[in-house]
């Protein structure tokens, strides 16, 4: 199951927003158009899930509604180059 939804316009800090027809959420932050958002808390280490595949790990603890990007996810390629 995916923990994280692609907007598909911007999103503004504290508006509601709807998940495949189904789930509320507040966004905690603004996202930009084709940006991630987390549908769920995604603990640090936990996999960052879209389209039902794993794109990346979260490197820090994620809230609902915020923001998904290379601020708060890592991949393997991220250890392989420090």
């Amino acid at each position: 199951m995916d923990n994280v939804a692609v907007a598909i316009r911007d999103i503004e800090d504290g508006e509601q927003v709807i998940s495949d027809g189904r789930q509320l959420l507040k966004a905690a932050q603004d996202v930009k158009t084709g940006h991630k958002i987390a549908l769920i808390a995604i603990k640090a280490g936990m996999p960052v899930i879209r389209y039902g595949e794993v794109i990346t790990k979260a490197s820090c603890d994620i809230l609902p509604g915020t923001w998904v990007h290379m601020h708060n996810t890592s991949s393997e390629l991220d250890l392989k180059h420090k």
